[in-house]
């Protein structure tokens, strides 16, 4: 299974926008997303006061027998600046 993620915001934003994924994936992607998020969660509260960041993520898994033979996760985090209102 698999799931994939980008967001462009502030930290926050793109904190409540990870638990509204989480909320809609179902099964092994929802597994494996909540297994990565307590980790997104702590790069984003080291971006505070940057601004806009752009945050992307991506994790793939394979079980056999309901044992996890394999996993990866990508993720990349871009500090974009401050936002012009």
């Amino acid at each position: 299974m698999s799931f994939s993620v980008s967001f462009v915001g502030k930290p926050k934003a793109i904190k409540r926008k990870l638990a509204e994924e989480s909320a809609r994936l179902t099964g092994q992607s929802k597994e494996e997303f909540d297994a990565v998020c307590p980790a997104l969660d702590t790069i984003l509260d080291q971006q505070m006061g940057n601004g806009a960041v752009h945050l992307s993520a991506n994790g793939h898994a394979t079980f056999v027998a309901g044992a996890k033979t394999y996993g990866t996760c990508q993720v990349e985090v871009k500090t974009l600046g401050q936002i012009a209102e």
